[in-house]
């Protein structure tokens, strides 16, 4: 294996795959893995042929965190590293194509930041998301944004305060996680998601998201009123 190719990116029938590939850290992230994850993004978000996108981790396992001994011990990495973490997360935010993560193993900490910053969470049933920097007395300022956006502050309560473990049946109760498989059907079941996004026509799905997240971030009252106001035209 080539040290160097941190990520993976396999394009397959209309979707892309972006592999962190780590396994022997259990794909813990390093500034140098987050910038060729980002650069992966890039390179599906403009291939036409990619309607898409998925990120899962080789070896069974999505993501075990930040890998506190590269990135910690390495004076230049520690200060790349929160850049490009958060540029990474603004591109996935703005992502126009459906992203898709596969739950395998575990996430933990940055890890479960990264599996709830895609658009699907596809869980394995006994696969393990844990938000788990409150309980090593730091915060979790990627996983609380995301979290309080997508699912509200009483979800961020339960996973970033009380800072559990969840498994996929968790997850899928939860309504966080789209659809829970058997541990072993769990990229089966994701590459099904994708292949039936891949159906839809692309123009109407970024239009939906872009709805969608401009929707979310009005009240309902307001989203309405627009809706009315763009519906009747200029007076």
């Amino acid at each position: 294996m080539d040290d160097s190719v941190l990520v993976k990116v396999e394009k397959r029938d209309g979707w892309g795959e972006l592999v962190l590939n780590r396994p022997e850290r259990r794909n813990a992230l390093t500034t140098d893995l987050v910038i060729q994850l980002h650069g992966g993004l890039d390179d599906c978000i403009a291939d036409d042929r990619v309607a898409a996108i998925l990120v899962r981790g080789e070896g069974g396992c999505l993501c075990a965190g930040l890998d506190l001994k590269e990135v910690v011990g390495n004076e230049t990495q520690r200060l790349a590293f929160g850049p490009a973490w958060t540029d990474l997360h603004l591109a996935l935010a703005g992502c126009p194509k459906p992203t898709i993560a596969v739950l395998e193993g575990a996430a933990v900490a940055a890890g479960s930041a990264l599996a709830l910053a895609c658009d699907f969470l596809v869980a394995g049933r006994r696969s393990v998301l844990h938000v788990s920097e409150v309980s090593r007395g730091m915060t979790a300022p990627m996983n609380v944004a995301w979290i309080v956006a997508k699912h509200g502050r009483a979800r961020a309560l339960e996973l970033v305060v009380a800072a559990g473990k969840h498994d996929g049946e968790d997850l899928f109760g939860l309504g966080m996680a789209t659809r829970v498989a058997d541990d072993d059907e769990v990229l089966g079941a994701a590459r099904a998601l994708a292949g039936q996004l891949v159906g839809h026509d692309g123009a109407a799905v970024a239009g939906s998201k872009a709805m969608i997240d401009k929707a979310s971030a009005e009240g309902f009252a307001e989203a309405l009123s627009r809706i009315r106001a763009e519906a009747e035209g200029p007076q």
